[in-house]
């Protein structure tokens, strides 16, 4: 088994638990993000959702997240808190052990629950043997002088692709960020109906750049990838040749491809890729950030979309456009209502999404918190999660807690307008 140890040195502190008591530790397996942005971007009072995994295949990596509570804290509020690791095979021999891990150093508060600053990053080698494997973590709080063992146990699974159904497929884009499935990701690309090139031969960057993202945040699904390449049809071939000219990745093809395909690579490997971080004037650059953002949950891509707010300057001109204020050929105009309707996309896609992932909410309440945020962008992103609370609340049949509105959100009176700006 292979092992990667990453460093956080972050102390932002979230989700709470009762002070005090005895040292806890808790053991989080995921395949969520190793940067942990849906730990430290979530900011209070919301609680950041772990997905824990109990198998994984050859070749994929996963996250192990120690977690701590009822530590101890000396006179000047630092905790000093370290852990051991051992993985056990389905034997009980040890396949690879770990010792003195960093798990805190520094200031904490104990109430709250304090994710360790290095997790470590596992994946099964092509010799492991198959079965259930047992990850022993034993943590030691160094000013409490307190020891907590805990295990969690791993299944290494054949590599197996199912079928999905279409609204399986559409459901996992959506619950990516917090539950992704890389396994899944491939069969949904490899089983879908639904071209990924216009009629114009451009590539539909929001679906296309979720796959090229999770492919290229997965290495081992590539040989995989080829495989399918291998068998599959005219559809998935092409398919496949577009998502590792994205990736610059072609050279993996067999070769030489047939007349039709050599010239289909060609042409996908001298097609332009927009750049999504840079400033935001097409539709294009939204969409690569949504898939960005669904492919790994990473907050990155929102910051950036939260600027596009920033062309809220903008609103007003399509509407005199349409009453014949405005000439659309004079070039300045022209633009002006394209950056419009670019607004416009992203306020309803912000909306939309905020209104149906809650990690997305949380990171758009951390951005606007954050004071980074230029005007108007602060203002429509104020008044965009007001609307969501709003929605929410009645929906859940006032179950919302007050306090999910952030201070920034109540500055801005309901009656703002986007088109207000000056």
């Amino acid at each position: 088994m292979k092992k990667v140890v990453y460093l956080f040195f972050a102390t932002l502190l979230v989700a709470t638990s009762a002070s005090g008591g005895p040292f806890e530790l808790m053991l989080a397996p995921t395949l969520q993000d190793g940067s942990l942005d849906w730990w430290y971007a979530v900011p209070e009072p919301f609680t950041p959702h772990v997905t824990r995994i109990s198998s994984a295949v050859r070749g994929e990596y996963f996250n192990l997240v120690p977690f701590f509570k009822g530590f101890g804290v000396d006179s000047n509020g630092n905790a000093k808190i370290t852990y051991d690791i051992k993985v056990l095979r389905p034997d009980g021999s040890t396949d690879e052990a770990l010792a003195g891990c960093d798990g805190h150093a520094g200031k904490a508060s104990p109430a709250h629950l304090l994710a360790a600053r290095a997790i470590l990053r596992f994946c099964f080698d092509a010799d492991d043997p198959p079965g259930e494997y047992t990850i022993a973590a034993t943590a030691y709080d160094q000013v409490s002088c307190q020891t907590n063992c805990q295990r969690v146990k791993i299944q290494l699974e054949p590599f197996r692709l199912e079928t999905l159904s279409e609204k399986e497929r559409d459901d996992l884009f959506f619950d990516y960020p917090v539950r992704p499935d890389p396994v899944r990701a491939l069969a949904a690309f490899l089983q879908t109906k639904h071209d990924f090139l216009d009629t114009d031969s451009e590539p539909i960057w929001s679906a296309i750049w979720f796959f090229k993202t999770v492919f290229e945040n997965n290495e081992f699904l590539i040989p995989h990838l080829l495989d399918a390449f291998s068998e599959g049809t005219p559809k998935q071939k092409r398919d496949i040749i577009l998502v590792l000219a994205l990736m610059g990745a072609t050279d993996r093809l067999p070769s030489p491809l047939p007349g039709n395909l050599q010239l289909f690579k060609l042409g996908m490997e001298t097609g332009r890729i927009p750049d999504p971080y840079a400033e935001i004037t097409t539709g294009k650059q939204l969409d690569m950030l949504w898939a960005e953002f669904f492919a790994t949950g990473r907050v990155k891509p929102i910051r950036q979309l939260a600027t596009s707010l920033n062309l809220a300057s903008h609103a007003g001109t399509l509407e005199k456009v349409k009453k014949g204020e405005l000439d659309p050929q004079d070039p300045k105009v022209y633009r002006e209502a394209m950056l419009e309707s670019v607004f416009q996309a992203a306020l309803w896609s912000l909306r939309g999404n905020c209104a149906r992932s809650p990690l997305l909410f949380h990171y758009c309440v951390g951005i606007l918190d954050s004071g980074q945020l230029g005007e108007p962008a602060r203002h429509t992103l104020a008044l965009l999660l007001k609307t969501v609370s709003k929605e929410r609340k009645e929906e859940e049949t006032g179950n919302l807690k007050p306090e999910t509105q952030s201070e920034a959100m109540r500055q801005y009176p309901e009656s703002y307008s986007p088109r207000n700006t000056q």
